[in-house]
């Protein structure tokens, strides 16, 4: 009978960020709405979030601000603290970006 090595710990979940295909849609063609998740994935790296994250095309959450886009920000596996966070296509993803340091700040999170 072979031994099998004991399973590698895992690191901890990575932040789900839902965005919005509807609000995306809905923006002004200079707020550059269809290139925001690539734009928003760029601020993640330079934050080094990128690792840490997984941004998730959604349909539409349900609340359709103008000229702004919808996430739903998912901290951890169980999904408690999870909410919605508006943020500006202007900003190119910065303000999500440190939004996220701050909720994985708040949760003890190197």
């Amino acid at each position: 009978m072979t031994k099998r090595a004991p399973p590698v710990p895992e690191g901890p979940d990575p932040i789900e960020v839902h965005l919005c295909h509807r609000c995306l849609m809905r923006l002004p063609v200079e707020a550059g709405g269809t290139d925001l998740p690539r734009r928003v994935r760029e601020a993640l790296k330079t934050h080094g979030l990128a690792g840490q994250t997984q941004l998730i095309p959604a349909s539409c959450l349900g609340h359709c601000p103008t000229g702004l886009v919808t996430t739903l920000v998912v901290p951890d596996a169980t999904a408690k603290g999870t909410h919605a966070k508006l943020i500006d296509p202007l900003a190119d993803g910065e303000d999500l970006a440190k939004h996220l340091l701050q909720v994985r700040a708040k949760a003890g999170r190197p």
